[in-house]
Protein backbone atom coordinates (compact mmCIF):
# COMPACT_ATOMS: atom_id res chain seq x y z
CA UNK A 1 0.00 0.00 0.00
CA UNK A 2 2.48 2.58 1.04
CA UNK A 3 4.13 1.88 -3.12
CA UNK A 4 0.66 2.44 -4.29
CA UNK A 5 -0.61 5.58 -2.34
CA UNK A 6 2.99 6.87 -3.24
CA UNK A 7 2.08 6.44 -7.31
CA UNK A 8 -1.48 7.79 -6.68
CA UNK A 9 -0.26 10.82 -4.41
CA UNK A 10 2.24 11.23 -7.43
CA UNK A 11 -0.11 11.38 -10.08
CA UNK A 12 -3.27 13.26 -7.93
CA UNK A 13 -2.78 17.23 -8.95
CA UNK A 14 -1.58 15.93 -13.21
CA UNK A 15 -5.02 15.95 -14.39
CA UNK A 16 -6.12 18.90 -13.02
CA UNK A 17 -2.62 20.75 -14.28
CA UNK A 18 -3.37 19.33 -17.77
CA UNK A 19 -6.70 20.27 -17.85
CA UNK A 20 -5.65 23.88 -16.98
CA UNK A 21 -2.80 24.08 -18.82
CA UNK A 22 -4.39 22.74 -22.26
CA UNK A 23 -7.66 24.97 -21.37
CA UNK A 24 -6.81 27.60 -19.14
CA UNK A 25 -9.62 27.24 -17.35
CA UNK A 26 -10.09 26.58 -13.64
CA UNK A 27 -13.51 24.80 -14.09
CA UNK A 28 -12.10 22.59 -16.32
CA UNK A 29 -9.71 21.71 -13.49
CA UNK A 30 -11.88 21.27 -10.87
CA UNK A 31 -13.64 18.70 -12.54
CA UNK A 32 -10.72 16.42 -12.80
CA UNK A 33 -11.40 16.18 -8.88
CA UNK A 34 -14.89 15.91 -9.28
CA UNK A 35 -14.86 13.16 -10.96
CA UNK A 36 -12.12 11.62 -8.58
CA UNK A 37 -14.54 11.75 -6.44
CA UNK A 38 -17.46 11.16 -7.49
CA UNK A 39 -16.73 6.96 -7.77
CA UNK A 40 -17.16 7.07 -3.83
CA UNK A 41 -20.82 7.35 -5.03
CA UNK A 42 -21.34 4.45 -6.57
CA UNK A 43 -18.77 2.63 -3.75
CA UNK A 44 -21.50 -0.43 -2.84
CA UNK A 45 -21.63 -1.71 -6.39
CA UNK A 46 -17.73 -2.68 -5.93
CA UNK A 47 -18.49 -3.96 -2.70
CA UNK A 48 -21.06 -6.85 -3.67
CA UNK A 49 -17.70 -7.91 -5.93
CA UNK A 50 -15.65 -7.23 -2.75
CA UNK A 51 -17.55 -9.89 -0.50
CA UNK A 52 -17.75 -12.59 -3.30
CA UNK A 53 -13.84 -13.18 -4.33
CA UNK A 54 -11.00 -14.00 -2.53
CA UNK A 55 -9.98 -10.33 -1.55
CA UNK A 56 -6.19 -11.04 -1.78
CA UNK A 57 -6.40 -11.84 -5.64
CA UNK A 58 -8.95 -9.18 -6.06
CA UNK A 59 -6.16 -6.16 -5.02
CA UNK A 60 -3.57 -7.97 -7.37
CA UNK A 61 -6.18 -7.54 -10.06
CA UNK A 62 -7.49 -3.81 -9.33
CA UNK A 63 -3.94 -3.22 -8.95
CA UNK A 64 -2.82 -4.26 -12.20
CA UNK A 65 -5.93 -2.90 -13.92
CA UNK A 66 -5.41 0.52 -12.41
CA UNK A 67 -1.98 0.39 -14.09
CA UNK A 68 -3.76 -0.14 -17.53
CA UNK A 69 -6.20 2.75 -16.83
CA UNK A 70 -3.63 5.35 -16.37
CA UNK A 71 -2.01 4.74 -20.52
CA UNK A 72 -4.65 6.58 -22.38
CA UNK A 73 -3.23 10.16 -19.63
CA UNK A 74 -0.14 10.04 -22.00
CA UNK A 75 -2.42 10.89 -24.94
CA UNK A 76 -3.16 14.23 -23.94
CA UNK A 77 -1.22 16.83 -25.90
CA UNK A 78 -3.57 19.27 -26.71
CA UNK A 79 -6.98 21.01 -26.72
CA UNK A 80 -8.45 18.22 -28.63
CA UNK A 81 -7.25 15.45 -26.37
CA UNK A 82 -7.35 16.81 -22.97
CA UNK A 83 -10.88 15.54 -21.99
CA UNK A 84 -8.88 12.24 -21.59
CA UNK A 85 -7.85 13.30 -17.79
CA UNK A 86 -12.03 12.99 -16.80
CA UNK A 87 -12.27 8.83 -17.56
CA UNK A 88 -8.71 8.71 -16.02
CA UNK A 89 -9.70 10.56 -13.01
CA UNK A 90 -12.86 9.04 -12.48
CA UNK A 91 -10.95 5.55 -13.41
CA UNK A 92 -7.86 6.67 -10.27
CA UNK A 93 -11.39 7.07 -8.17
CA UNK A 94 -12.72 3.95 -8.56
CA UNK A 95 -9.40 2.63 -7.47
CA UNK A 96 -8.83 4.10 -4.11
CA UNK A 97 -11.73 3.35 -3.36
CA UNK A 98 -12.10 -0.28 -4.31
CA UNK A 99 -8.29 -0.99 -3.18
CA UNK A 100 -8.85 0.39 0.28
CA UNK A 101 -12.47 -1.32 0.56
CA UNK A 102 -11.17 -4.58 -0.02
CA UNK A 103 -7.86 -4.33 1.85
CA UNK A 104 -10.27 -3.93 4.80
CA UNK A 105 -11.55 -7.22 4.24
CA UNK A 106 -8.52 -8.62 4.00
CA UNK A 107 -7.23 -7.24 7.01
CA UNK A 108 -10.29 -8.39 8.77
CA UNK A 109 -10.09 -12.11 7.39
CA UNK A 110 -5.73 -11.77 8.37
CA UNK A 111 -5.93 -10.28 11.86
CA UNK A 112 -6.73 -11.01 15.55
CA UNK A 113 -9.60 -8.03 16.16
CA UNK A 114 -6.79 -6.60 18.61
CA UNK A 115 -4.71 -5.91 15.85
CA UNK A 116 -6.75 -3.94 13.65
CA UNK A 117 -6.83 -0.66 15.16
CA UNK A 118 -3.00 -0.39 14.69
CA UNK A 119 -3.35 -2.05 11.26
CA UNK A 120 -5.58 0.42 10.31
CA UNK A 121 -2.92 3.17 11.87
CA UNK A 122 -0.08 2.31 9.86
CA UNK A 123 -2.28 2.46 6.67
CA UNK A 124 -3.57 5.69 7.75
CA UNK A 125 -0.46 7.13 8.62
CA UNK A 126 1.05 5.78 5.15
CA UNK A 127 -1.57 7.46 3.35
CA UNK A 128 -0.67 11.16 4.72
CA UNK A 129 2.84 10.74 4.37
CA UNK A 130 2.16 9.57 0.93
CA UNK A 131 0.53 12.71 0.37
CA UNK A 132 3.52 14.83 2.20
CA UNK A 133 5.52 13.58 -0.64
CA UNK A 134 3.46 11.92 -3.55
CA UNK A 135 2.38 15.60 -5.33
CA UNK A 136 5.83 17.52 -4.64
CA UNK A 137 7.37 14.05 -6.19
CA UNK A 138 4.92 13.67 -9.31
CA UNK A 139 5.26 17.44 -10.46
CA UNK A 140 8.99 17.37 -10.30
CA UNK A 141 8.79 14.40 -12.73
CA UNK A 142 6.33 15.74 -14.23
CA UNK A 143 8.17 19.36 -15.14
CA UNK A 144 11.47 17.55 -15.32
CA UNK A 145 10.77 13.94 -17.50
CA UNK A 146 7.39 14.88 -18.68
CA UNK A 147 3.75 13.14 -18.24
CA UNK A 148 4.70 9.89 -19.75
CA UNK A 149 6.99 9.94 -17.11
CA UNK A 150 5.05 10.10 -14.04
CA UNK A 151 2.72 7.66 -15.63
CA UNK A 152 5.04 5.28 -16.60
CA UNK A 153 6.46 5.82 -12.35
CA UNK A 154 2.56 5.58 -11.10
CA UNK A 155 2.10 1.95 -13.59
CA UNK A 156 4.98 0.83 -11.85
CA UNK A 157 4.09 1.16 -8.09
CA UNK A 158 0.75 -0.47 -9.04
CA UNK A 159 2.75 -3.50 -10.27
CA UNK A 160 5.04 -3.37 -6.97
CA UNK A 161 1.86 -3.49 -5.07
CA UNK A 162 0.36 -6.23 -7.00
CA UNK A 163 3.45 -8.19 -6.15
CA UNK A 164 3.21 -7.56 -2.44
CA UNK A 165 -0.51 -8.67 -2.18
CA UNK A 166 0.15 -11.87 -4.12
CA UNK A 167 3.30 -12.97 -1.91
CA UNK A 168 0.78 -12.44 1.23
CA UNK A 169 -0.26 -15.43 2.13
CA UNK A 170 -3.77 -16.89 1.80
CA UNK A 171 -6.55 -15.59 3.73
CA UNK A 172 -8.64 -18.57 5.77
CA UNK A 173 -11.42 -19.53 3.29
CA UNK A 174 -14.95 -18.17 5.04
CA UNK A 175 -18.04 -19.26 3.65
CA UNK A 176 -20.50 -17.52 1.62
CA UNK A 177 -23.76 -17.48 1.43
CA UNK A 178 -25.37 -18.48 -1.97
CA UNK A 179 -26.28 -14.63 -4.17
CA UNK A 180 -29.54 -13.51 -2.87
CA UNK A 181 -31.44 -11.10 -4.98
CA UNK A 182 -29.97 -7.64 -6.49
CA UNK A 183 -31.36 -5.25 -4.05
CA UNK A 184 -30.81 -7.09 -0.78
CA UNK A 185 -27.45 -7.72 -1.68
CA UNK A 186 -26.40 -3.96 -2.64
CA UNK A 187 -27.89 -2.83 0.18
CA UNK A 188 -26.68 -5.56 2.72
CA UNK A 189 -23.84 -2.60 3.64
CA UNK A 190 -26.34 0.41 4.46
CA UNK A 191 -28.97 -2.22 6.30
CA UNK A 192 -26.18 -3.33 8.43
CA UNK A 193 -24.94 -0.09 8.85
CA UNK A 194 -28.30 1.23 10.22
CA UNK A 195 -29.02 -2.15 12.40
CA UNK A 196 -25.58 -2.17 14.35
CA UNK A 197 -26.33 0.15 17.14
CA UNK A 198 -22.94 1.02 17.54
CA UNK A 199 -21.86 2.03 13.78
CA UNK A 200 -25.10 3.71 12.74
CA UNK A 201 -23.83 6.76 15.20
CA UNK A 202 -20.55 6.30 14.35
CA UNK A 203 -21.37 6.67 10.54
CA UNK A 204 -23.94 9.62 11.44
CA UNK A 205 -21.48 11.59 12.86
CA UNK A 206 -19.15 11.55 9.92
CA UNK A 207 -21.77 12.37 7.07
CA UNK A 208 -23.31 15.53 9.64
CA UNK A 209 -18.87 16.18 10.16
CA UNK A 210 -18.82 15.88 6.11
CA UNK A 211 -22.12 17.78 5.37
CA UNK A 212 -21.10 20.45 7.51
CA UNK A 213 -16.63 20.45 7.05
CA UNK A 214 -17.56 20.33 3.22
CA UNK A 215 -17.87 24.81 3.39
CA UNK A 216 -14.45 24.46 4.31
CA UNK A 217 -13.02 23.38 0.89
CA UNK A 218 -14.36 26.96 -0.20
CA UNK A 219 -14.01 28.80 3.26
CA UNK A 220 -10.36 28.42 3.80
CA UNK A 221 -9.07 30.42 0.68
CA UNK A 222 -11.43 33.41 1.85
CA UNK A 223 -9.54 32.56 5.36
CA UNK A 224 -6.17 32.87 3.32
CA UNK A 225 -6.84 36.29 1.27
CA UNK A 226 -7.90 37.36 5.07
CA UNK A 227 -4.45 36.95 6.03
CA UNK A 228 -3.08 38.87 3.16
CA UNK A 229 -1.84 35.55 1.91
CA UNK A 230 -2.07 34.17 -2.03
CA UNK A 231 -3.78 30.82 -2.46
CA UNK A 232 -0.46 28.75 -2.50
CA UNK A 233 -0.36 29.02 1.05
CA UNK A 234 -2.56 26.18 1.22
CA UNK A 235 0.63 24.02 0.17
CA UNK A 236 1.94 25.17 3.88
CA UNK A 237 -1.50 24.19 5.23
CA UNK A 238 -1.67 20.51 3.53
CA UNK A 239 2.29 20.48 5.29
CA UNK A 240 0.98 20.97 8.37
CA UNK A 241 -2.16 18.83 8.52
CA UNK A 242 0.05 15.74 6.85
CA UNK A 243 2.33 16.52 9.72
CA UNK A 244 -0.16 15.95 12.83
CA UNK A 245 -1.48 12.98 10.87
CA UNK A 246 1.78 11.57 10.99
CA UNK A 247 2.55 12.72 14.63
CA UNK A 248 -0.52 11.02 15.56
CA UNK A 249 0.30 7.75 14.31
CA UNK A 250 2.22 6.74 17.75
CA UNK A 251 -0.66 7.29 19.81
CA UNK A 252 -3.98 6.80 18.07
CA UNK A 253 -4.29 2.93 17.80
CA UNK A 254 -3.78 2.98 21.85
CA UNK A 255 -6.03 5.57 22.33
CA UNK A 256 -9.20 3.76 20.13
CA UNK A 257 -8.07 0.56 21.86
CA UNK A 258 -7.96 1.92 25.10
CA UNK A 259 -11.35 3.93 25.41
CA UNK A 260 -13.27 2.25 22.24
CA UNK A 261 -13.67 3.39 18.78
CA UNK A 262 -17.13 4.97 18.78
CA UNK A 263 -15.65 7.51 21.84
CA UNK A 264 -12.84 8.32 19.91
CA UNK A 265 -14.76 9.02 16.72
CA UNK A 266 -16.83 11.28 18.59
CA UNK A 267 -13.78 12.93 19.82
CA UNK A 268 -11.43 12.97 17.02
CA UNK A 269 -14.70 14.87 15.07
CA UNK A 270 -15.04 17.17 17.92
CA UNK A 271 -11.51 18.40 18.04
CA UNK A 272 -11.60 18.93 14.15
CA UNK A 273 -14.18 21.35 14.74
CA UNK A 274 -12.17 23.00 16.96
CA UNK A 275 -9.54 23.37 14.67
CA UNK A 276 -11.82 24.81 12.41
CA UNK A 277 -12.64 27.10 14.75
CA UNK A 278 -9.12 28.67 15.04
CA UNK A 279 -9.28 30.06 11.88
CA UNK A 280 -11.21 32.76 13.17
CA UNK A 281 -8.10 33.78 14.66
CA UNK A 282 -6.83 36.42 12.33
CA UNK A 283 -2.87 34.94 12.05
CA UNK A 284 -1.19 32.82 10.39
CA UNK A 285 0.68 30.90 13.64
CA UNK A 286 -3.15 30.03 14.83
CA UNK A 287 -3.42 28.62 10.54
CA UNK A 288 -0.97 26.39 10.49
CA UNK A 289 -1.36 25.06 14.36
CA UNK A 290 -4.91 24.77 13.76
CA UNK A 291 -4.45 22.18 10.41
CA UNK A 292 -1.67 20.38 12.36
CA UNK A 293 -4.43 19.88 15.02
CA UNK A 294 -6.84 19.05 12.14
CA UNK A 295 -4.62 16.42 10.96
CA UNK A 296 -3.99 14.48 14.15
CA UNK A 297 -8.15 14.84 14.51
CA UNK A 298 -9.06 13.57 11.59
CA UNK A 299 -6.58 10.71 11.51
CA UNK A 300 -8.30 9.76 15.07
CA UNK A 301 -11.66 9.72 13.88
CA UNK A 302 -10.44 7.35 10.48
CA UNK A 303 -8.57 5.03 11.84
CA UNK A 304 -11.29 3.86 15.27
CA UNK A 305 -14.33 4.22 11.88
CA UNK A 306 -12.32 1.66 10.01
CA UNK A 307 -11.93 -0.22 13.13
CA UNK A 308 -14.96 -0.14 14.49
CA UNK A 309 -16.90 -1.19 10.92
CA UNK A 310 -14.30 -4.30 10.76
CA UNK A 311 -15.07 -5.23 14.07
CA UNK A 312 -18.71 -4.99 14.32
CA UNK A 313 -19.28 -6.64 10.75
CA UNK A 314 -19.48 -10.21 9.78
CA UNK A 315 -16.65 -11.13 7.34
CA UNK A 316 -19.01 -11.95 4.31
CA UNK A 317 -20.40 -8.33 4.57
CA UNK A 318 -17.23 -6.43 6.07
CA UNK A 319 -16.76 -5.07 1.70
CA UNK A 320 -20.08 -3.94 1.56
CA UNK A 321 -19.94 -2.15 4.71
CA UNK A 322 -16.66 -0.15 4.07
CA UNK A 323 -18.23 0.81 0.35
CA UNK A 324 -21.26 2.21 1.60
CA UNK A 325 -19.45 3.90 4.13
CA UNK A 326 -17.48 5.54 1.53
CA UNK A 327 -20.58 6.13 -0.44
CA UNK A 328 -22.22 8.01 2.52
CA UNK A 329 -19.43 10.18 3.60
CA UNK A 330 -18.06 10.90 0.10
CA UNK A 331 -21.77 11.88 -1.22
CA UNK A 332 -22.58 14.68 1.44
CA UNK A 333 -18.89 15.49 1.24
CA UNK A 334 -19.90 16.45 -2.65
CA UNK A 335 -22.73 18.21 -1.66
CA UNK A 336 -21.31 19.98 0.99
CA UNK A 337 -18.55 21.32 -1.30
CA UNK A 338 -21.11 22.22 -3.72
CA UNK A 339 -23.29 24.14 -1.55
CA UNK A 340 -19.67 26.06 -0.32
CA UNK A 341 -19.25 27.35 -3.58
CA UNK A 342 -22.49 28.93 -3.43
CA UNK A 343 -22.81 30.13 0.27
CA UNK A 344 -19.01 31.63 0.26
CA UNK A 345 -20.04 34.27 -1.87
CA UNK A 346 -23.28 35.47 -0.22
CA UNK A 347 -22.63 35.26 3.24
CA UNK A 348 -19.53 36.29 4.99
CA UNK A 349 -17.23 34.35 5.39
CA UNK A 350 -17.00 34.46 9.69
CA UNK A 351 -20.30 33.25 9.90
CA UNK A 352 -20.09 30.54 7.80
CA UNK A 353 -17.09 29.49 9.51
CA UNK A 354 -19.52 29.83 12.92
CA UNK A 355 -21.89 27.52 11.63
CA UNK A 356 -19.48 24.72 10.53
CA UNK A 357 -17.88 24.92 13.30
CA UNK A 358 -21.03 24.27 15.56
CA UNK A 359 -22.06 21.77 12.88
CA UNK A 360 -19.14 19.60 13.38
CA UNK A 361 -18.68 19.81 16.87
CA UNK A 362 -21.89 19.10 17.66
CA UNK A 363 -21.93 15.75 15.19
CA UNK A 364 -18.56 14.41 17.20
CA UNK A 365 -20.60 14.99 20.76
CA UNK A 366 -23.48 13.20 18.96
CA UNK A 367 -21.18 10.19 18.54
CA UNK A 368 -19.38 10.57 22.04
CA UNK A 369 -23.29 11.06 23.78
CA UNK A 370 -24.05 7.74 22.08
CA UNK A 371 -20.85 6.02 22.79
CA UNK A 372 -22.14 6.22 26.50
CA UNK A 373 -25.22 4.81 26.40
CA UNK A 374 -23.82 2.00 24.70
CA UNK A 375 -21.46 1.11 27.12
CA UNK A 376 -23.63 1.09 29.74
CA UNK A 377 -26.46 -0.71 27.77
Amino acid sequence: MAASLLGDASLLLIPSILAKKMTGSDGAAGLALFFFTAPMCFAPLFGMVIDRVDRRRFLVVACLCSAVALLPLVLVTGVETYWLVYPVSAAMGCSYTVIFSALSGLLKSMLPGELLAHANNALQTTRHGARLLGPLLGVAVYTGAGLWAVVAFDMFTFALAACAFALLPAPVPVARRPFGRWREEFTAGLRHIRDERAIRPAVTAFVLMFLAAGLSESLIFAVIEGLGRPPEFTAVTSTAMGVGAIASGFVVARLVDRLGELRMVGAGIAVYGMAIGMWLVPAESAMVVSMALAGVSLTLASVAVRTLLQRRSPDEVVGRVSTAFEALSGGSQLLSVAVGVVLVTLIDHHLLLVLVVAGVVLSGLHAVRVSVRVSVG
